[in-house]
């Protein structure tokens, strides 16, 4: 549960707290194992404890890219404003909090938060002034005198995450503030507010466990518990939140290190975050550094040819990964990554300078920041995108963008009836990965989702309940097939007892043209060059209806994708619609040789238990079959310009006829 207002316990602390004077709110706050009983005043033992806790450090806000001149980047943008869920933001002076009720949720959750500050923080621990903590100090105080002090209620004060993320500047605050002798009125306000945020960190039952936004709440728990040892159960309060950072990584991440969330944004954001803690020496658990280790890891196979972030479910198209990850610089590893638990491929080739890159995302875990984009897929090519995610827009779920950006139609995959996949948390599947198999300079990769309910496109995603759904009974399993520089077959097996109707949707990037070039196949071009042709048909060599939208808004939006997060630019978005009835394979070939290239070879098995594709370039054939056994095992056989290859995949052995 998600919660918004002060806590019952909190909020009586509060009531408590405000009556008491100075020297008390300040005597209060003092864990008794330090107190000396040859210091009356509590002001002196508090500045004799700030300069003994060690190095004053800030825990800079963990976005994706850190600035790397921090003063220069403060200077800029008290002059100017800073830029804040599409608006400019004041951070010269306190913002007027009255009038967020008429904001974004996002908007308002980043205000509570105070990200504003943390321009001001992370120039202040480079500045040799304190220019920079005396305006965070009155932005921070006019908010507590607000919210604290007077009680004033308001949306999002105390929402979950802010308060985890308010908590890591208010524990750096409060160490600068003590160390320049700051008036103790202001400071004993500072150390009220950290003993109410101490409060709502530690009640189990406030800590969002089932998402991302707990991380932050034990983050700022650990910022204040590292920062502050001398206050009040400090070391109890650190050991608590150790141990429930502990069990939310290990149900948060999968065992091959990918975030469960659905989204490689979070995941750079979540790790930047962690990371940050071992840097700074306040994670010291073993256990907990190795599991910070690995899915640091897996942040190198989360970036595109650009050196931008891969964009699923909810992040952001052309999102540099820069400063902690300088690797990112230098050339992407080359080969196949596969998160057999994650759900997610991602292959890199390169071929004469140029790089491709695949990505096949057939995840359901959770529904945080999870699209309607199962067996979802990406593409490159030649150090360009080609096919693209329509990325995320705000988080106001009732605008039609939003809806759009998270819906089936706008994503790589098959769209059932004009119906979005369900993402009911009792649908989740985990892993839909089945097949990832490097043979010879191919890929094979295969997906499979049952699915038993559909949700229609156009109600928020959090506003769906059961009876939104229509029940059906459709098995689908996408197989894929990657011959870099030469071809990207992409084959969608649809087993029903019904009849449905099934457009396969391509979503290409906005500076790319789709041409017919003969009465069924088609070029793909950016100006005038020409990238690849396509063309789809189904097991009985009938080409597939094809149509192209681009920037549509009626009936609904279709042709779409969300520029930073926050505005749509037009993109073709090219479908293939298949007659087929309730049982449908068919292929769609992305053909980047463009030489000679024939009809494809499609037959499948019952329920899904064989399949065999080839096709044929400049009188090369790659030719594929995909078997499952009565005994359950499951091979490959293939046969790849002249070369034979027999792949057990329970062993995962390959082997060839040289």
């Amino acid at each position: 549960m998600t919660h918004t207002e002060i806590s019952i316990t909190a909020e009586e602390r509060r009531i408590e707290l405000i009556t008491h004077s100075v020297d008390d709110i300040l005597q209060s706050c003092v864990d008794p194992k330090f107190s000396k009983q040859d210091c009356s005043d509590t002001s002196q033992l508090i500045c004799e404890l700030n300069r003994s806790s060690g190095e004053i450090q800030y825990f800079s806000e963990a976005t994706i890219a850190k600035q790397q001149d921090p003063i220069a980047t403060a200077e800029k943008r008290i002059k100017s404003g800073m830029k804040m869920s599409g608006k400019i933001v004041d951070i010269a002076s306190p913002p007027n909090w009255k009038e967020l009720n008429i904001e974004s949720r996002n908007f308002r959750y980043k205000m509570h938060a105070w990200l504003m500050l943390d321009t001001l923080l992370s120039a202040d621990e480079k500045s040799d002034s304190n220019e920079y903590l005396q305006i965070a100090v009155n932005i921070a105080d006019d908010w507590i005198v607000r919210h604290v002090m007077e009680g004033t209620h308001d949306e999002f004060a105390w929402y979950d995450m802010a308060t985890g993320q308010r908590a890591t500047k208010l524990a750096y605050m409060i160490r600068r503030m003590i160390s320049i002798n700051m008036p103790k009125e202001v400071i004993s306000r500072f150390l009220l507010t950290c003993q109410l945020h101490i409060i709502e960190l530690t009640q189990e039952d406030r800590i969002a466990t089932h998402s991302n936004h707990g991380l932050f709440q034990m983050g700022g728990l650990i910022a204040i518990c590292k920062s502050l040892p001398w206050l009040v159960n400090s070391e109890s309060h650190n050991s608590f939140s150790i141990e429930i950072l502990s069990k939310m990584l290990d149900q948060h991440f999968s065992s091959d290190g990918l975030h469960k969330e659905h989204s490689p944004e979070y995941h750079y954001f979540m790790v930047n975050h962690l990371s940050s803690f071992v840097d700074l020496g306040w994670i010291t658990n073993t256990k907990l550094k190795q599991t910070v280790n690995l899915v640091e890891e897996a942040c190198w196979s989360m970036l595109n040819p650009e050196k931008n972030v891969i964009a699923i479910g909810d992040s952001k198209n052309n999102l540099p990964a820069i400063e902690r990850w300088d690797r990112a610089s230098s050339e992407l590893i080359e080969g196949i990554k596969v998160f057999p638990s994650g759900g997610l491929v991602v292959e890199n080739a390169s071929i004469d300078g140029h790089t491709s890159q695949l990505v096949f995302a057939a995840q359901f875990h959770s529904r945080q920041h999870k699209h309607a984009d199962h067996l979802n897929v990406l593409y490159h090519l030649h150090n360009q995108p080609l096919l693209i995610d329509a990325g995320t827009y705000t988080y106001q779920y009732d605008l039609p963008e939003r809806i759009y950006c998270e819906s089936t139609r706008a994503h790589n995959t098959i769209e059932i009836d004009g119906l979005n996949y369900s993402r009911f948390r009792s649908d989740a599947f985990g892993s839909a990965l089945t097949v990832a198999q490097k043979i010879g300079p191919c890929s094979v990769l295969q997906g499979q989702v049952h699915h038993t309910r559909l949700i229609s496109s156009y109600i928020p995603n959090n506003k769906i309940t059961s009876s939104d759904a229509v029940n059906v009974n459709i098995k689908h399993i996408r197989t894929i097939i990657h011959y870099p520089n030469r071809f990207l077959a992409i084959i969608d097996q649809m087993d029903s007892e019904t009849i449905h109707d099934y457009v396969q949707w391509h979503h290409l990037s906005p500076d790319i043209a789709f041409r017919e070039f003969t009465p069924d196949r088609y070029e793909i071009h950016k100006g005038d060059e020409r990238l690849c042709v396509v063309f789809s048909e189904d097991a009985d060599n009938n080409s597939l209806e094809a149509f192209a939208v681009i920037g549509q808004t009626e009936p609904h939006l279709q042709g779409w994708v969300s520029h930073n997060g926050i505005e749509l630019i037009e993109n073709p978005a090219v479908g293939f619609k298949s007659t087929g009835g309730g049982d449908s394979e068919f292929v769609t070939v992305f053909d980047f040789s463009m030489k000679n290239t024939g009809k494809p070879y499609l037959r499948s098995g019952s329920a899904g238990n064989y399949l065999r594709f080839a096709i044929t370039q400049s009188g090369k054939k790659s030719d594929f079959k995909i078997r499952t056994k009565s005994d359950g095992s499951r091979t490959i056989e293939a046969i790849i310009d002249g070369e034979e290859f027999s792949v057990d995949l329970e062993s995962n052995q390959v082997t060839s006829d040289k």
